[in-house]
């Protein structure tokens, strides 16, 4: 019997042993503690019965022979109703209390006869109240937290900017926010595809479905209560390497209440640009959110609904146009006529440019209370969205041509039964089943490449013609989800067993480049039409676009299944140990095909030289389809007894997951299905009188075919083939936590906490045709930046490969205060430093993209260097204060602020490679002041002389006047090294309830939300920097090296042209601005 039939036998087993089944991620919480008696001993036999006094959900149990109580699966809010009694004795009755998501509330409780008084020891026991117990590290975020933080997307990814540890884009602990796992109400959510928008600019995409067009994946409204997870050692959660993001929605209640709300902003309410020329905002921008939520008993005590439905605009111009200050480095007004007055192609507008999106949001929710032992809920989640993109920053300019439609559509149900049995017995089922349509359509012709032309500057692009990700897009997924836990409570041991398992679908419809990617020079080269480069694919058997689209180029099943056993042990009252061993294993039912070529790849007789790897023939599709044990431990300890002083921690393996993206490239790019041509005019001159930029059924193929290519022979031209290495697995890390909690009766709670991550199993990207026959620079004494020529196979154009590293790790320590009065102020800091390093930030949608982006001296064989994730320092803080002035009013104000180090970025080459590599960036020497002008000559520009002494002034000032780059003189740079300033931002969120009945059940809600207040107090303040992705944060050094023809000066020198880059990062002139939206809601 195999490993993997042995899996899938104790995958049914436990479903067979399971008829009740929970999920990988909470949904509810628990209630446990001890009873005791007037004296302090435990009170065995004690009925301990908690009643959530909104819907009137009833749950009970008893103590045990040592007074402890356990009531696990209860529904997430309050108030609760919890007492204990037994005959003879009074009862203890404690009101009021929240149970908030996944954490187990410790709540004691002391019974006494009527004469009795309670002893010192009871008192100690019982006098704190309700205490959440946590073991890893993590943020509970509650609903009222998630009311009142101010944000105008109502975005989670708003709401997660509370996680000392996070960074932009939903990121955790410095990780890719594509290792993230996202679930609601215990089901996934994630972006399974995971093909973000490669566009520039400073926010990416949050990993999840929807994030392709701007929208949130539900509504804030719907949402009760949410978590992250940093490091759970609760072996139930898993499928991630980054962060696990938890939400839980609302349901309805024993009383019917809702409310119905807008918010909305627009130029008027958005500040002026006080940071470049830009002035006031279009007045074409708006951002309006309108709907309503409703909840109400079907059935009083037994049967709910709750529904939210919203719907939201929002139209953006685009902030940089052609001819003002901000682009001028880029092109000029009269630059960008003549290309748009060009007859080559259709290249749309350099001025104003609307793009939109919008979303119609469906949320509709049932839960039954069966009887006091089994709860069953039902839900749905549909959105329908739309949106254009089109973006454009300091060094990359869009023309309209390049704008494109997406739209996503999504529906995912669940079903989630929850029951507590005799003896101690618990356990819940969730089934669910996903569905995502993601595609994309071009403004314009389908069929016209994408023409990337070298601006004004080095390290500027100017972008022209169809998008290269959106000729063909058409992504469809479907999701089946079954999970399963059982719980055994023994008093001392609470034994969890369970399995969770995500069954994936998915239908591939993208080709990248079917419509060709067109390089020039300079404005002049595309003005009479020279190219440079011309990068495209097509298909061997029928290139037509609608043919494509309609037999997607990969169509496959990916099964993720986990099982996993754990022990909570009471080891004393102090002390808790939860030692746990998860099973997760990604099954891939069948392989791509190997082709032949493949199979018979040539081997490359310098193997070896310079970096290693599986040579193409002996890749054999045996990856994947492997069980990953993931043994964790975490503890929590009591040090004084009294929940006041708490030391928790643990250490353990976490496995993850990776776009389906790079698996779905295997499938589509085997060398037998698309061709794939990559011709540099310097290596390979192109055909006289054949034209890139024309277009037409064939997309590039035309072009390809004019410079002598068979396209419908596979055995005629050359291919692509994009590989999985042998022994290929899911990612998986080592993370250890220890973190201290100190509160104080004051209510001062002091935290300090550090996090370490270490890679077990990461990702490495590689080209593996590229002869390993380098030759050196003379100034390159230590040989470390290799120039290689020739191929291995001429059948291939490119051949990649993703394998696994053991290398890369990332740390964090963190420190922070909070205080809290009631429900009149609660106030938090934090401080988080953190450094995360890696071999490759796995950003990109490809293996081609991911390795001909990644800033490596030796691209096969990168070394350690900063992630794009880094989070080196981090504060923020939050106060939010409540004000009830009468029985009518009631006002709350609620700041957050936020200081982060600057995004990393490269100094190098950017959309060329001087190492004769097909990749878009490089590392770039930096000489001694006097070697500087070995790399230039005599050049002249506008008429005008610039002698190679001039420029190697220039271009030694740019480096004296940078410490980094200044340091580095005589050797290379590295990756991630640069930072842009630091960002800063405060937020205010105000919000004025105006009740309109006697018991304030009934109320009028004024708010406003101002978004960077700091830029409003100071135009110096709140600027937000960033370096854009398009060539992942790539700024040159203002160098660009003469390729076609190549040059080369005496002692084999390499001959640039030097030109001032200007600031090496960009400025979000949009964030930048003070932003405020005003909303209404009426609440009943």
């Amino acid at each position: 019997m195999t490993l993997y039939q042995t899996f899938k036998i104790t995958i049914l087993l436990l479903f067979l042993l399971l008829p009740f089944a929970g999920i990988a991620q909470e949904t509810s919480g628990t209630l446990n503690g001890t009873v005791f008696d007037a004296t302090g001993q435990a009170l065995p036999g004690a009925t301990v019965i908690a009643i959530h006094r909104p819907s009137g959900t009833k749950y009970a149990t008893s103590a045990d022979g040592k007074g402890r109580y356990y009531l696990p699966n209860l529904r997430i809010g309050g108030p609760y109703s919890v007492e204990a009694a037994m005959i003879s004795m009074t009862s203890d009755k404690k009101e009021g209390i929240t149970i908030r998501l996944g954490a187990s509330i410790l709540l004691n409780f002391a019974l006494k006869d009527q004469a009795q008084q309670l002893g010192e020891v009871v008192i100690k026991a019982t006098k704190r109240g309700a205490q959440a117990s946590t073991f890893g590290s993590g943020k509970n975020i509650s609903a009222d937290q998630v009311k009142n933080m101010a944000t105008v997307s109502r975005s989670i990814t708003d709401i997660t900017r509370l996680v000392p540890q996070a960074t932009k884009d939903n990121s955790f602990g410095g990780t890719n926010f594509r290792y993230n796992n996202v679930t609601i109400d215990g089901a996934i959510n994630n972006d399974a595809i995971g093909f973000s928008p490669s566009l520039g600019g400073q926010s990416g995409t949050s990993g999840m479905a929807g994030s392709s067009t701007r929208t949130n994946p539900i509504s804030l409204d719907a949402i009760e209560d949410m978590q992250v997870y940093l490091a759970p050692y609760d072996v139930k959660i898993g499928n991630f390497t980054g962060g696990s993001v938890n939400a839980v929605t609302r349901s309805g209640t024993n009383t019917l209440s809702g409310s119905v709300y807008g918010f909305g902003r627009n130029a008027a309410l958005t500040g002026k640009d006080r940071v470049g020329t830009l002035g006031r905002m279009n007045s074409d921008f708006y951002d309006y959110q309108t709907g309503f939520r409703i909840g109400f008993p079907l059935i009083k005590n037994k049967l709910f609904f709750f529904s939210n439905e919203e719907i939201t605009k929002r139209q953006d111009p685009a902030q940089l146009k052609a001819g003002q200050a901000e682009t001028a480095q880029i092109l000029s007004l009269a630059d960008a006529n003549a290309i748009s007055g060009s007859n080559l192609m259709a290249a749309g507008t350099a001025g104003d440019f609307n793009t939109y999106s919008k979303s119609h949001k469906f949320f509709n929710r049932l839960d039954w209370n069966i009887n006091d032992h089994h709860q069953l809920a039902v839900r749905n989640n549909t959105i329908i969205s739309e949106a254009t993109h089109m973006d454009r920053d300091q060094q990359d300019f869009r023309f309209s041509s390049m704008g494109f439609l997406q739209k996503n559509n999504q529906s995912s149900t669940v079903a989630e039964l929850k029951s507590r049995f005799e003896h101690g017995l618990s356990g819940n089922l969730l089934v669910g089943y996903t569905r995502v349509n993601d595609s994309r359509d071009p403004l314009g012709d389908p069929s016209l490449p994408q023409v990337q032309i070298a601006g004004r500057t080095p390290g500027t692009t100017i972008y022209l013609g169809t998008d290269r990700e959106a000729s063909i897009f058409n992504m469809k997924q479907r999701t089946l989800e079954l999970t399963a836990n059982l719980s055994w409570n023994l008093g001392k041991h609470t034994l969890t067993i369970g399995t969770h398992n995500e069954l994936y679908k998915i239908n591939y419809g993208f080709v990248n480049a079917w419509n060709g990617r067109v390089d020039y020079l300079s404005i002049e080269d595309y003005l009479s039409n020279n190219p440079y480069r011309v990068r495209g694919a097509y298909n061997y058997t029928n290139n037509n676009r609608e043919d494509i689209l309609a037999n997607p180029g990969a169509i496959f099943n990916v099964n993720m299944y986990s099982a996993y056993f754990q022990d909570e042990i009471r080891v004393s009252d102090k002390l808790k140990v939860i030692p746990g061993i998860r099973a997760d294993m990604t099954d891939l039912p069948t392989k791509p095909d190997l082709s032949d070529k493949v199979q018979t790849a040539m081997a490359d007789p310098y193997f070896g030289t310079t970096y290693n790897y599986t040579p193409l023939s002996r890749i054999g599709n045996n990856y994947l389809n492997k069980v990953q044990l993931s043994p964790r431990i975490g503890f929590r300890y009591d040090w004084l007894g009294d929940q006041s002083l708490i030391l928790r921690g643990g250490a353990g393996l976490f496995t993850g997951r990776i776009p389906m993206a790079w698996i779905a490239y295997a499938f589509y790019n085997t060398g037998d299905s698309f061709g794939g041509f990559d011709q540099k005019a310097d290596q390979k001159p192109f055909v006289p009188g054949s034209n890139p930029l024309k277009g037409g059924a064939n997309g590039i193929g035309d072009f390809i075919a004019a410079n002598g290519t068979v396209i419908n022979n596979r055995n005629s031209g050359k291919t692509q083939a994009d590989l999985i290495d042998n022994g290929f697995v899911m990612p998986q890390v080592l993370r250890t936590s220890l973190g201290l909690d100190y509160t104080i009766p004051s209510q001062w709670k002091f935290t300090l906490e550090g996090i370490y991550t270490k890679n077990i199993k990461d990702v490495l990207f590689q080209q593996l045709n590229v002869q390993d026959n380098p030759t050196y620079y003379d100034y390159d004494t230590k040989r470390q930046q290799p120039i290689y020529s020739g191929t291995v196979d001429p059948r291939f154009s490119n051949t990649y490969l993703l394998s696994n590293t053991s290398k890369g790790y990332r740390y964090s320590l963190t420190g922070s205060i909070s205080k809290s009065i009631n429900d009149v102020l609660q106030a938090s800091v934090s401080y988080t430093y953190g450094a995360s390093k890696d071999l490759s930030n796995g950003v990109r949608n490809s293996m081609e993209s991911n390795w001909q982006l990644n800033q490596s001296l030796v691209p096969n064989n990168p070394t350690l260097a900063n992630s794009n994730f880094d989070i080196r320092n981090r504060i923020v803080s939050t106060i939010s204060y409540n004000k009830v002035w009468s029985k009518t009013n009631k006002t709350n104000v609620s700041l957050f602020f936020s200081a982060q180090s600057g995004s990393p970025f490269t100094y190098g080459i950017v959309n060329n490679s001087v190492q004769g590599l097909p990749q878009q960036v490089s590392l770039a020497y930096i000489p001694q002041r006097e070697e500087a002008v070995r790399f230039f000559k005599d050049r002249t520009s506008g008429g005008q002389t610039i002698t190679a002494a001039q420029q190697a002034a220039a271009f030694n000032k740019l480096i004296d006047e940078d410490k980094y780059l200044s340091s580095r003189r005589g050797d290379f740079t590295e990756r991630n090294k640069g930072r842009t300033p630091w960002n800063m931002q405060a937020d205010l969120h105000i919000s004025h309830d105006l009740f309109v009945s006697p018991a304030g059940k009934q109320f009028i809600t004024l708010t406003a939300d101002v978004m960077n207040l700091t830029n409003l107090i100071s135009k110096s303040w709140g600027i937000q920097y960033f370096s854009p992705n398009t060539f992942n944060s790539t700024s040159s050094l203002g160098l660009t090296p003469t390729l076609f023809p190549p040059q080369q000066n005496t002692g084999g020198y390499p001959v640039y042209e030097f030109t001032s880059p200007g600031k090496p990062y960009s400025i979000d002139y949009y964030g930048s601005r003070t932003q405020v939206q005003l909303g209404v809601r009426y609440t009943f």
